[in-house]
């Protein structure tokens, strides 16, 4: 059995790391391995990798790593633990592995593909992250009675697997044969440098290239999200669009616009001047820094035509002969597809289709306009079931509570959002694994292209599709565009009243269904049901019979404070007080009206569906949530709350003059409830 903790590995390994630290000349020898110009921006396994090597992989002259040194140095005022520790890293090895079972939790069987055998592995953190057939290089140890997983993971992407093996098998055949399995697995370790090096090349060669900082962004979207403001453009009703021209351009003639200026990065900012032909054709654009030198450009080409421009171009123009007018519609669209195909460029995603990128727009456009991260969070997740071209089965959640990132993210597996909740980065040389995913975010920048997009669809902003596949960032393929237009359309559709939606898509002889099993929002505040609680009177309507009941008189607020309270002891101590107490008297606004949609509504079963969605909810919060639930379904029924019929919405937590919390809450009687309490 193992004889440490994880808290004295992670000592032992800090330990281990301060003792190599003071052999400068053999740390600077590990880090020399490695190219100079790879880092943990470009690779983010880069430093536990190199960890790994400089503290238990790279050997000396006499064939000792500095878990070796370490332990024949210091081995005799060490514990038994520190001993085991240092010996179990003295004895690791790095190769390529394939998932073959994962036991969440607790273990991973794992076939090593360079020495051809199963492995069992006593692992907790990865166990959430991989599924059976993933494959990647990391770092293994003997530990007790068991192996572990320790130093660098770096995930291989399938179409890498064969490139990968062949390279390393063919390096290890140049070495002399070993019969002892400890003398293979050292010749490994001792090309651990080719074998790291060889995965960094391959993704080098595979990957795109796009922006880091917005990668990162992208991978945080996935996780509980930063704080961003998002412009208020959502929910509002659409305005009416003036007419952008009289008519079309007359024959023979051309329109000249900009999209731009695009930061470059080292040679500053460019813009396209893009002109199109009476007929729709658009001629190769300019791409130059100032106006004057685009324009004069496509003058040359456009000689002896009548030739129209945006009002910005104007002044630049005039020189050249071109006229200042409105842009007729047909342009104002090409403007907004171009205009989204420039945005995502420097990361060479594929040409989409006129009509694809037009339906993209429009559903984009109806999913601001529904706002759905106003009423789910993103732990609130739909079930979405695919039928068409595209099949299966896929976990949906939304993003934009946090006021970060704006849009969905569509899980390629069931459970991937628990793995994401349930992993742990912080874990000592376990990088964080994200699932396959597709993701649509929407933000109002580049303003060159919400402006376009804006005068095309009536809202500012600007949509990127992006996909994580084998922990690698990728440009969206016209299939995703495809499938996240169809997303986007049927979570626009979403009501939170009603159980599922669905819809179509046909595109071409593209066609694809969408089901979303609908989760109740149970955290916003607001009342979810079939009743349109505004029309209800707040006055009890005018009897015409007998009363059985009478409605309690107790104000909502503090019935609703009484209701929560064995929820409430340690929100003075938290350290965000008004917006903890904000969700659990959300959580316990919700249980409480779904116990009254149950008794005196027509259409039941409430309570099961916020059950079905507290049990969706990835664990950690979800199973704390469900337990509070049900706390708070069985105390509604208890005698000094099961008689009250009131619905209650618009939770707000505010601050009062002298800093104390106030709860401002508005109730009314459901109408289900009228015959008994009013008579009506």
């Amino acid at each position: 059995m193992t004889t440490w903790t994880a808290h004295a590995f992670a000592r032992g390994l800090a330990a281990l790391r301060q003792f190599a630290q003071a052999e400068p000349e053999n740390t600077r020898l590990a880090r020399a391995d490695f190219p100079a110009h790879w880092d943990p921006i470009r690779f983010p396994w880069m430093d536990t990798s190199l960890l790994a090597w400089t503290l238990h992989g790279r050997e000396d002259a006499e064939g000792r790593t500095a878990a070796d040194r370490q332990l024949l140095t210091a081995g005799a005022r060490l514990s038994r633990a520190e001993r085991s520790i240092l010996q179990a890293l003295a004895a690791s090895w790095c190769s390529i592995f394939e998932v073959q079972d994962v036991q969440l939790g607790k273990s991973l069987r794992l076939r090593d593909l360079l020495f051809d055998e199963v492995l069992e592995f006593r692992e907790q953190s990865l166990t959430f992250q991989v599924v059976p057939g993933d494959v990647f290089v990391t770092w293994a140890m003997p530990a007790g009675d068991h192996l572990e997983l320790t130093g660098g993971t770096v995930v291989v992407a399938a179409s890498q697997h064969p490139l990968l093996l062949d390279s390393v098998r063919r390096e290890l055949g140049t070495l002399p044969p070993l019969d002892d399995l400890a003398g293979r697995r050292r010749q490994v370790r001792r090309r651990a440098p080719f074998l790291f090096r060889r995965v960094m090349e391959l993704i080098s060669e595979e990957a795109p290239s796009f922006d880091e900082e917005e990668a990162m962004a992208f991978a945080e979207s996935l996780l509980p999200p930063r704080r961003r403001a998002f412009q208020d453009f959502a929910g509002q009703r659409p305005r009416k669009r003036k007419s952008a021209s009289k008519g079309e351009l007359e024959e023979g003639s051309a329109y000249v616009f900009k999209l731009g200026p695009i930061d470059t990065g080292q040679d500053g900012p460019v813009s396209f001047y893009m002109a199109v032909e009476a007929g729709g054709y658009v001629l190769p654009p300019e791409c130059v820094a100032r106006d004057v030198d685009g324009l004069a450009a496509l003058a040359r080409v456009l000689k002896g035509r009548k030739v129209y421009c945006e009002s910005r171009l104007a002044r630049a123009g005039a020189a050249f002969g071109f006229v200042s007018r409105p842009a007729p519609l047909s342009i104002v669209s090409l403007r907004a597809h171009l205009a989204v195909q420039s945005y995502w460029m420097p990361r060479k995603a594929p040409r989409v289709p006129p009509d694809d990128m037009e339906a993209f727009l429009l559903a984009t456009t109806a999913l601001i306009r529904a706002a759905p991260w106003e009423l789910w969070t993103n732990g609130e997740l739909f079930t979405v079931t695919l039928e068409g071209r595209v099949k299966g089965t896929r976990e949906l959640s939304v993003m934009g509570n946090g006021e970060a990132e704006f849009g969905f993210s569509l899980f390629d597996r069931m459970g991937s959002a628990d793995r994401v909740a349930r992993s742990s980065p912080a874990v000592p040389g376990v990088d964080m694994l994200i699932p396959d995913a597709l993701g649509l975010t929407l933000d109002d920048t580049p303003a060159w292209a919400s402006k376009a997009i804006q005068q095309h669809t009536g809202v500012p902003f600007v949509p990127d599709l992006l996909r994580v596949q084998r922990n690698k960032l990728l440009p969206g393929d016209v299939e995703d565009m495809r499938v996240a237009t169809a997303i986007a359309l049927a979570l626009a559709e979403a009501r939170p009243e009603d159980a599922t939606t669905e819809t179509e898509l046909r595109l071409g002889d593209f066609h694809l269904r969408v089901k979303l099993e609908v989760p109740l929002p149970l955290l916003t505040g607001f009342y979810v049901g079939k009743v349109d609680l505004a029309s209800i009177p707040l006055q009890p309507p005018k009897s015409s019979g007998k009363a059985t009941r009478k409605v309690p008189q107790r104000k909502v607020s503090e019935t609703l404070l009484d209701f929560a309270r064995p929820l409430l002891e340690d929100i003075e101590s938290s350290e965000s007080p008004q917006e903890e107490l904000f969700t659990v008297l959300a959580l316990a606004l919700s249980a409480w009206n779904a116990v009254v949609q149950d008794k005196w509504e027509p259409e039941k079963g409430w309570v099961e569906r916020a059950r079905a969605t507290l049990r969706r909810m990835p664990r950690e919060d979800g199973e704390l949530m469900e337990k509070d639930f049900e706390l708070l379904v069985a105390r509604k029924k208890q005698r000094d709350f099961a008689d009250d019929p009131r619905l209650l919405t618009g939770l707000d937590v505010v601050i009062r003059h002298k800093g104390e919390l106030g709860v401002q809450l508005i109730g009314v009687v459901t109408p289900g409830a009228w015959k008994e309490f009013f008579g009506a």
